[in-house]
């Protein structure tokens, strides 16, 4: 490959830096880095490179694209475009620059050096051409010529008649000083004027001037400088007018469209239609040898055999004279490519037909990058399953087959249980695995003519057309549902995933493409409602179910705005004293319409929609400013027992935000108890973190709902709590069998061997409180006490009696 010295302009100094590495490992010099059109036309004109890579976006006023045609204008340097530009609106302007190479990023580095060997060869064909031309026009036109001298000693420009014509003047002689002919020169032309005639040797140079009638003319002069005596200089040349060719040569750049990677191939047709001539770019284009192609029709070698351009004869009697379309074209080994072809029949001034120029340019790059572009328009980037545009194109289509022909067709609506802590705990990359994995899982199970779509995050979507009846529907969730049991292996660790899945079919569920998703939907929600893990079918039910959720979830946010929510407390009784310990805060929604709802109905909507965190604050500071209210009325030493939850307990900001709250209310750390559930605390090394930090702070730690977890005693060994809170399942049968209260009773032993507070819940017989009294439980609560009641339904003179009283009963008020 030929070394070039190549000028890069790009924005963005990584993506700079990495291609001039790259650039130098294929060979070629980088002359330096710009990112705006100012620095890189002055560069150009200090380090002279060979070639120009330019990115379309570029920092100021003017673009690559601007940069590229000012390029091309002033030194005639090729220049490649590395972009991610491909509307059609950037294409058209590039391609009016006449650039060599069009790439879009990102791209491969053999691409890269094709474009760059297609770009350099493409250009010394030009520079050849060009001078060739210009000796070739000297000889050829030599009569159609202006001649014309010019002696520095005495500044006396002459011309023949020719050259006085194509000023506009007379048919005759030309006489002038060099100043007033440059005074005709364009301004912009005259440093070119001066500077060849000044140039040593033989010079060429193209510039515009006005004729007598004030028309603007081009004129090309030719001239070679030869050196006099006493340091003067005399330039003999010619000058032809060549307004009308560059006329025609902006016409057709106007017209032209230049592709990316390849030029055009040429091939020159006599009238018999047989190939006379052909460019190289041409038998690179179709692998043909040149020899090959001469003498030869088109039609038998290059053209497919489906569409096909119009005869050449057809073309010719047309009052065109031309036809450019897109043809199925062949290579040599038989390769069929798309190409972009046009043929214009060549005419002598009688009319009649001498040649036809056929071009064709391969544009299976740009096909393939629209088929790219609508692929992923339509499907999902990470897994390669279709999108929402396809789920409601594919549903739209099916609901139409289906209602022509009388059938059903099922929607299958899948959500991954628990994704959401594998991203939060491992990270987003392993996540993105998974759901990779889990999509091609999905892909093995559905049948050919079912479509699968990822609808984002971890919930996905197959439309399963053609069913004979609803329980095929129910076998295909089946196949998923196992599908999805094997464990998903990610390196060397294994993550169990299960799915809730929800199924709907038209038109029993749904005749619209909402109402299936929807349908769809609330079956998922079932699902997962009903353990997770399953698959449910679509009941009205169900959806009345749903809206109710919904309708609480967009409650709460309301609810707490206008202090909907409240707390109400339940007593906690020293059982052998008969004494008031403290109280356990409750929350309760009172709602304006729906009455009082009760915890069980809203709190798990609130862990789901993250909205637990700020209830969460709200309840703890409520309940820490009202035992501050009680110990400031008189009744000194009461415990506050507070909930929170696996998402409170989980945030960074907990400890510090409890501290922050017991100062602004002036309560002491020792009067706050945190409970938490065993579910909450499974990470350990986390959980221990938290918990020691509580114990620093004073604030003690209780474990709630003890005994329903599976791990209660390794939580014991290692988390240093306080206390443990017997769950009322426990004590409901009390005194029940042997084996009731055995259970007791061990835990009971348990707790004093490790030194740890007991609180049993739900006590309501006298029966229960006697028998956890035998059993040396020191804390109770349950109704047999109190009903959880609001802090108004607990005066001071109650609270200062049974917090030393040996004889507590149940609070009237409450």
């Amino acid at each position: 490959m030929q070394a070039e010295r190549i000028l890069i302009v790009e924005d963005e100094p990584v993506v700079a830096l990495d291609l001039r590495q790259t650039l130098e490992e294929m060979g070629h010099q980088v002359e330096g880095i710009h990112s705006s059109v100012p620095s890189v036309l002055a560069a150009i004109e200090r380090e002279q490179p060979s070639m120009v890579l330019m990115d379309i976006h570029l920092g100021g006023a003017r673009d690559g694209v601007d940069a590229a045609q000012e390029i091309y204008q002033r030194w005639g340097l090729p220049v490649i475009y590395l972009t991610a530009f491909a509307d059609d609106r950037t294409i058209e302007r590039a391609a009016a620059t006449k650039p060599f190479g069009y790439l879009l990023k990102p791209f491969q580095n053999k691409e890269l050096a094709a474009v760059i060997q297609v770009a350099h060869t493409r250009h010394q064909t030009e520079c050849a051409l060009a001078a060739s031309e210009a000796r070739l026009a000297i000889a050829v036109e030599a009569a159609e010529l202006g001649i014309w001298e010019w002696e520095s000693q005495l500044d006396k420009l002459q011309g023949d008649e020719r050259f006085n014509r194509m000023l506009g003047g007379a048919l005759c002689h030309f006489h002038t000083h060099l100043h007033a002919f440059l005074a005709r020169v364009h301004p912009d032309d005259r440093a070119t004027v001066e500077q060849g005639l000044n140039q040593p040797g033989f010079f060429s140079c193209a510039f515009r001037a006005l004729r007598d009638n004030g028309e603007q003319a081009t004129l090309e002069m030719h001239g070679q400088l030869r050196p006099l005596p006493g340091g003067h200089r005399e330039v003999i040349g010619a000058i032809r007018d060549i307004t009308e060719r560059v006329q025609m040569e902006e016409q057709l750049r106007q017209a032209s469209v230049v592709f990316s990677t390849t030029a055009e191939g040429i091939m020159i047709l006599d009238e018999q239609y047989r190939i006379r001539s052909v460019n190289p770019a041409l038998s690179r284009l179709t692998e043909y040898r040149e020899s090959e192609l001469l003498g030869q029709l088109p039609d038998s070698l290059l053209l497919g055999s489906e569409a096909r351009p119009p005869s050449y004869a057809a073309i010719a009697a047309s009052s065109e004279g031309y036809w450019s379309g897109e043809v199925c074209a062949r290579r040599r080994h038989g390769e069929l490519f798309p190409s972009l072809q046009h043929i214009c029949a060549v005419r002598d001034a009688s009319g009649k037909v001498l040649q036809y120029v056929h071009t064709l340019a391969d544009i299976s790059a740009m096909r393939e990058a629209e088929r790219q572009l609508a692929h992923l328009a339509y499907h999902d980037a990470l897994t390669g399953l279709g999108n929402r545009y396809l789920l409601n194109d594919t549903l739209e289509s099916e609901i139409a087959r289906a209602q022509r022909n009388e059938r059903i067709f099922a929607v299958i609506f899948l959500d991954l249980d628990g994704f959401k802590s594998i991203n939060d705990t491992v990270g987003h990359h392993v996540g993105d695995r998974v759901i990779q994995e889990i999509a091609r899982r999905l892909t093995l199970q559905i049948r050919r003519q079912d479509t699968a779509v990822r609808l984002g995050g971890d919930e996905f979507v197959v439309v399963c057309p053609d069913l004979h009846h609803a329980e095929e529907s129910l076998v295909i969730a089946q196949k998923l549902l196992k599908a999805m049991d094997e464990p998903v292996q990610i390196d060397t660790l294994r993550y169990n995933i299960s799915v809730s899945i929800g199924v709907a079919l038209y038109p029993e569920d749904g005749n619209n493409l909402n109402a299936l998703l929807s349908a769809a939907d609330s079956a998922m929600y079932e699902a997962k409602r009903q353990g997770k893990g399953r698959y449910c079918g679509y009941l009205p039910t169900i959806a009345a179910r749903i809206r109710e959720r919904l309708e609480i979830e967009q409650g709460l946010h309301a609810a707490l705005a206008e202090n909907q929510f409240e707390l109400h407390y339940q007593p906690v009784v020293d059982l052998k004293r008969r004494s008031l310990i403290g109280f356990e805060a409750l929350v309760r929604w009172r709602h304006p319409e729906r009455g009082m709802i009760a915890p069980d109905q809203f709190i798990g909507i609130a862990e789901e929609s993250g909205f637990i965190e700020p209830l969460g604050r709200w309840i703890l500071n409520t309940a820490i400013a009202q035992a501050a209210a009680w110990q400031q009325a008189g009744a000194k030493g009461l415990l506050m027992a507070v909930n929170v939850s696996a998402r409170q307990f989980n945030d960074e900001q907990l400890v510090d935000g409890i501290v922050t709250m017991l100062a602004r209310h002036g309560l002491a750390a020792r009067q706050l108890e945190i409970e938490v559930t065993e579910s909450t605390v499974q990470e350990f090394h986390r959980s221990k973190r938290i918990v020691d930090t509580l114990r620093e702070r004073g604030i003690a730690v209780a474990l709630d709902d003890f005994g329903t977890g599976y791990s209660s005693l390794s939580l014991l060994k290692h988390l240093p709590i306080n206390r443990v809170k017997i769950d009322r399942s426990f004590v409901i049968a009390l005194p029940g069998t042997a084996r009731d209260a055995g259970l007791i009773s061990a835990i009971m032993q348990m707790a004093n061997s490790l030194d740890l507070e007991v609180t049993a819940e739900g006590i309501e017989t006298t029966e229960q409180a006697a028998f956890l009294n035998a059993v040396g439980c020191p804390a109770v609560q349950g109704y047999l006490f109190s009903r959880p009641a609001p802090a108004s339904h607990f005066t001071t003179e109650w609270l200062c009696h049974y917090r030393e009283s040996d004889s507590f009963q149940v609070n009237p008020a409450a």
